[in-house]
Order: structure tokens, then sequence, then C-alpha cells
């Protein structure tokens, strides 16, 4: 099977391309920003934008799988694209990154509507799928860190079962690799619950000893910054962190969990790979 990953140079994309490469996959790689050097072994790369119907259709010519890892894009819309250009190139099977807290309820925050909506279109279209829903990535730490500081935004007082992407990405090919788990979606969790503050702390301990102590900044200062420095990204990390203050982790049995294999990265065996 040759799968085209689309959004191929984002932060969850590279492990899911080293075993999906390690489980036999062929792989084809498309985003606007994809470059070898991004990766350890070599691989087709397609540069182009998936809203340019000829990028497109560049892409997925001769590919059996299409995995969809976006972000900073309208989701839905992205994948009406994708689903459109699967149905007529006669893709076989078809898989999206979603999130673990992306349910009927949670809806009225757009990016979780747009995300539910990208589900169910996938699961209506007709094409065999695959539904992944990750809690939040030990890998996103990296990014509550920066010039010096570490930094939680607002007061996240719901735990969170962290996931080290690697894991990810061994379920993602654990799932391609087996029809039997076709169609159905698949909640994605690591093996220990943590709070946000306490696990970057835990972090800058283990990678940025320098740093003394985790700030939370309140909300309602970084919509205020947000607004008066016309910062679109701020405004939207204020608001998705706001909908984490407000929505939490829902409780998934076991036997489900791990339908795709148990995770084999706690913190501590995660963090000593960092150091590597």
């Amino acid at each position: 099977m040759k799968i085209l990953v689309i959004g191929a140079s984002g932060l969850l994309a590279g492990p899911v391309i080293a075993k999906l490469d390690s489980a036999g996959f062929q792989l084809r790689l498309f985003s606007r920003s994809v470059r070898p050097s991004m990766f350890v072994n070599e691989y087709e790369i397609v540069n182009g934008d998936l809203f340019r119907t000829a990028d497109l259709d560049l892409a997925m010519e001769g590919c059996d799988a299409v995995h969809i890892s976006v972000s900073g894009v309208d989701e839905y819309k992205a994948s009406e694209v994708i689903v459109g250009m699967a149905r007529a190139k006669g893709i076989q099977l078809i898989s999206m990154v979603s999130g673990a807290t992306v349910r009927e309820e949670n809806r009225w925050f757009e990016f979780t509507d747009k995300k539910y909506r990208s589900e169910q279109l996938l699961m209506n279209c007709g094409i065999p799928y695959l539904i992944f829903r990750p809690t939040w990535f030990f890998e996103s730490l990296q990014l509550m860190v920066r010039n010096g500081k570490a930094m939680v935004l607002g007061k996240q007082t719901h735990p969170y079962h962290f996931v080290a992407a690697d894991d990810f990405g061994k379920m993602v090919a654990v799932a391609y690799a087996d029809r039997a788990k076709w169609n159905r979606a698949y909640y994605v969790y690591g093996p220990e619950r943590y709070l946000m503050k306490d696990l970057l702390e835990k972090y800058c301990r283990e990678l940025h000893p320098e740093i003394k102590s985790v700030s939370e900044t309140p909300i309602f200062i970084l919509k205020l910054i947000a607004t008066l420095t016309r910062n679109r990204m701020l405004k939207y990390a204020a608001s998705l962190y706001a909908y984490f203050q407000k929505v939490e982790e829902p409780l998934i049995r076991d036997s489900e969990l791990h339908l795709l294999g148990q995770p084999e990265l706690d913190f501590a065996h995660w963090i000593e790979l960092q150091k590597q």
C-alpha cells in the first residue's frame, strides 16, 4: 500500500511517517514546506497547497491511502477537498488525526466543530476510514517554553493522559496493517495522567534546569494582548486554552484504549529519549 501523508511537515507527522515506513508501507509526503532534510530516510515528496486542485491531484496520483494530519487550516474544508479527490482517485483507505475531546457536546467550540464534522464526513464518504483521537502529546511541552521561560496558558485544572508521538505512530501503523481494524475511531491515551503545569515543571527540571518556575498566564490577559497587537496566532492560542479550561478528557475503558496496543512510553522513558 502506498500512503499519501498530507501535512507531512507537522509536529505529529514525523513519528507516523517513521512507523509506517518501518511497517513496510510506501510513502509520499505532501505539504507546502516539507523537505527531505526533515527525515532520516528518503521519501517521495510533493510540495504544494492542498486547496489547489492540480497540487492535490499530483500528490494523490498512484496512491492507495491518504493520511490527513493538517493544522492551521479550515479542517472541514480541507477534508471536503481531500475526500472529493480521494473518490476520484479510487483511494482504498483514508485516515485523519482528530482529538480526544471531539464530541457532540463540545461542538460549541469552532475548532472542535470542524473536527467533528470532518469525522462525520469520513464516516459517511463510502471509503474505508480510520479516525485517531489522541489526547495531549508530550511533544507539546516544548511549545510551552520560550525565551528562557515556561508558561501554561490559563488555569488548566483537568488532568490528561499525555502520550508520546512515537507511540501514536505505532498505533497508526498497526491500524493500517489490519483491515479488521478499519472503519472505526480510536482514542489514543498515554499510561499516566498529569496536570499540565505539573508535567511542565517535571519537563523543565529535566531539560531546562535554569527555569525555576512555571507561570500561569490568565486567559483574559492573553486575549487583551492579542487584541491590542492584532496577533491572530495569540488570539487562537488563547481561545484554545480557554476551551481546555472547560473541557475534560473523556473517560474511556482500558479495553477500548488498547485495541491498537498499549503505549510503551511513560514520561520518564520519554524524557530519557529526549536527552539522547
